[in-house]
């Protein structure tokens, strides 16, 4: 493939990542009556403030105004600092890592479920990987403070926006695999074969190329109305176009199956769909609350559909069951974070609206240990994945907060005073 076949066409809209992106405010106006009724009937009861939880550890950057949000692996949590430094300890709170960058790091560290080496983006513009018992490996100079950068399998991807380019690199060494033009949103979509990165064809429409993640050849490519690679899971690619959800073959593109969803698969935050043993997708009405369905992996059957708040944010599915969180009025003012879980079959094992406010978005959910976690993006709290009951709730002294999870450890960072802190998990 040309190099040129990747660049970016001056002017192109940006795709819809997330599907149509009505403002965020109206849905919250038109839904005004979920709040006239309340969330303790809406999600059956609310909790009571249990007080905050004591971290297992915690450790304060003492020369850091502030800290990234983390990463995690199943023994060890990375964060950056505006100390112009990369931190890591071991899960129980060892420090392994220290290592000074030409610029604070504010982004998420680049860190595999398998372990080290791990990356991070420097306000420099520099890429940075360090190994897990603190040594420094390799380093590449960019330009952009903000750049995106990502790793899947042996993978590491930065988007350098201020450079125009999309690299790929190996992960132990640096060795470059590709360069690309490219923009620097949408961010690419990564999988352990393939990345997909986005371009605009000359009528201003997006198209995607999948490029294979070791040699950096295109594989196979999609057009515009083939639909946005959303989420790639070992060899499988979902995609959505116009509510219709396609399971395709990562190792070229071919289509397993389409399924035509009755209602608007997207939304304005978060992900449309998710992946695991079946997918699951977003369904957002204008005049109702969102609904979670659930599609067949096998076939592209849809099994069931459930309704939840009226904005679905994020989907967790484990084992045990599948975790949503989506947002609700609080019938005070604000709003709040609704829990509902459902078993595999989708039956609904229990419901309830959190005390958490959220601003925005919700930061984080999801499974680390015995607890079910949800965050906004100044505190968290953890519950019973089984009747929903409240653990603990952990509202710090700062006005952000950075959450990761990874095996049986739960992380927080401290955005805005410089730290980190492991939260308890049985």
């Amino acid at each position: 493939m040309r190099e040129s076949d990747d660049s970016a066409g001056a002017g192109a809209a940006a795709p819809p990542r997330t599907g149509d992106a009505r403002p965020r405010w109206s849905r919250r106006r038109a839904l005004g009556a979920l709040a006239s009724v309340g969330t303790l009937s809406l999600a059956g009861c609310s909790l009571p403030s249990l007080g905050d939880v004591a971290p297992l550890w915690e450790r304060d950057f003492p020369d850091a105004a502030g800290a990234g949000p983390p990463a995690a692996t199943a023994e060890h949590v990375v964060v950056g600092g505006q100390d112009r430094r990369i931190h890591g300890f071991t899960a129980d709170g060892e420090r392994a890592v220290e290592v000074e960058t030409g610029g604070p790091v504010e982004a998420r560290p680049a860190v595999p479920a398998s372990g080290g080496p791990v990356h991070a983006h420097s306000t420099d513009g520099d890429l940075y990987t360090v190994g897990l018992s603190g040594e420094r490996l390799w380093h590449v100079e960019g330009l952009d403070r903000d750049g995106w950068l990502g790793r899947q399998g042996s993978l590491v991807v930065r988007a350098d926006p201020a450079e125009e380019t999309i690299t790929g690199y190996d992960a132990s060494d640096g060795t470059r695999r590709f360069r690309r033009p490219g923009p620097d949103y949408p961010s690419p979509t990564l999988g352990d074969t393939v990345c997909l990165l986005a371009r605009p064809d000359s009528a201003g429409e997006w198209t995607y190329a999948a490029l294979d993640s070791e040699t950096g050849d295109v594989r196979w490519r999609l057009g515009p109305d083939e639909g946005y690679p959303h989420t790639v899971v070992d060899d499988r690619v979902v995609t959505v176009r116009d509510s219709v959800v396609r399971l395709r073959r990562a190792d070229d593109g071919g289509v397993l199956w389409r399924t035509a969803v009755d209602g608007d698969v997207g939304g304005v935050s978060g992900p449309p769909v998710w992946l695991d043993e079946d997918v699951y997708a977003r369904v957002e009405h204008r005049d109702g609350p969102d609904e979670l369905i659930a599609i067949d992996y096998d076939d592209g059957t849809v099994l069931w559909r459930r309704t939840v708040g009226y904005e679905l944010e994020a989907v967790t599915a484990t084992a045990e069951g599948v975790f949503a969180a989506s947002s609700v009025d609080d019938p005070d003012g604000g709003i709040l974070i609704r829990l509902d879980a459902l078993d595999r079959d989708g039956t609904q094992r229990w419901q309830t609206t959190t005390d958490i406010p959220i601003g925005g978005t919700v930061e984080a959910l999801g499974r680390a240990g015995e607890v079910l976690f949800a965050a906004s993006d100044h505190e968290i709290a953890a519950y019973d994945p089984d009747d929903g009951g409240r653990r603990w709730r952990h509202k710090p002294d700062t006005s952000r907060i950075g959450v990761t999870a990874a095996g049986d450890g739960l992380y927080v960072s401290y955005r805005d005073r410089g730290g980190v802190a492991r939260l308890p998990t049985s």
